[in-house]
């Protein structure tokens, strides 16, 4: 194989170097997505109550239990949050009622 075409061939079969974002192992580009899939390191993110952990942790820090709480806290906060926004909304009817009369 000629030397030009060997840039192209290493982007074409993935033969680049790779890094991981967890482990910061490097490896080739080809051999990435099974190593993300099962690296330990990985930081995820729960889709459910937007928790941040390592794959590693899934077990002890980021249980079902623990997800239904974070969610069930979230929503209360969002909750009072909406109350609120609510209040403040009222009280200015309140006030443009007054204003009207």
């Amino acid at each position: 194989m000629p030397y030009e075409a060997l840039d192209k061939h290493e982007i074409e079969f993935g033969y680049q170097s790779k890094q991981c974002p967890g482990c910061e192992l490097r490896m080739l580009k080809k051999d990435f997505p099974s190593h993300m899939s099962t690296c330990e390191l990985i930081k995820l993110t729960c889709k459910d109550c937007k928790f941040k952990y390592k794959r590693s942790e899934a077990n002890t820090k980021h249980t079902e239990n623990i997800c239904l709480r974070k969610q069930i806290r979230r929503l209360k906060f969002e909750s009072k949050e909406s109350n609120r926004e609510i209040e403040k909304l009222n009280s200015q009817l309140i006030e443009m009622h007054k204003l009207r009369k």
